[in-house]
């Protein structure tokens, strides 16, 4: 069977994304190129933080339609009285930290656009550097990340991560 990207964006960061993706014949995570799909990407991993990815997964179109499908420069922009609105939104997870992080986020991704030129080529810029360093990096510059939502975040961005766990790392839930 071809996977289709539609069906495969869709997957990132669920639970069983490997699991589908094996049935569809896809060995590898397909990359992530897109600011908006990297910043969708992130996002859901700050949200499964602390849930299983079941509640997130199943709300996550809601999560595409008020975060404008995740562009950067539309999020970057949404003032705080929309933000509090969206917090009353039974069709997403009304956690306001997290909330406020993905506007904060999506700053950084603008800020980041205009200093490398994407998401993506920042990534590139530290090719050179372990991983602990990215990871570091990447820690310092978002709002609401830690260790494991690096970690995730990078392995389902197809970005080289090691193969054992840093320490710090936990397994997924849906790993135990």
């Amino acid at each position: 069977m071809r996977w289709r990207r539609s069906m495969v964006t869709r997957m990132i960061g669920t639970p069983r994304h490997r699991y589908v993706w094996h049935h569809l014949g896809v060995t590898e995570a397909p990359p992530v190129h897109s600011d908006a799909e990297y910043l969708d990407n992130l996002t859901r991993k700050i949200f499964i933080s602390g849930f299983s990815g079941d509640p997130v997964a199943s709300r996550w179109p809601r999560f595409r339609e008020v975060f404008y499908a995740f562009d950067p420069g539309t999020v970057a922009e949404m003032p705080d009285l929309l933000i509090d609105h969206v917090q009353q939104d039974p069709g997403i997870i009304r956690n306001k930290r997290k909330l406020r992080a993905t506007v904060a986020n999506a700053s950084e991704f603008v800020r980041i656009g205009e200093e490398f030129g994407s998401f993506h080529d920042y990534l590139r810029s530290m090719d050179d550097l372990p991983y602990e360093r990215r990871a570091r990096e990447i820690g310092k510059r978002f709002a609401s990340v830690g260790p494991n939502t690096v970690y995730y975040f990078l392995e389902d961005a197809g970005e080289p991560v090691p193969p054992v766990k840093p320490e710090g790392v936990k397994s997924k839930r849906s790993d135990r």
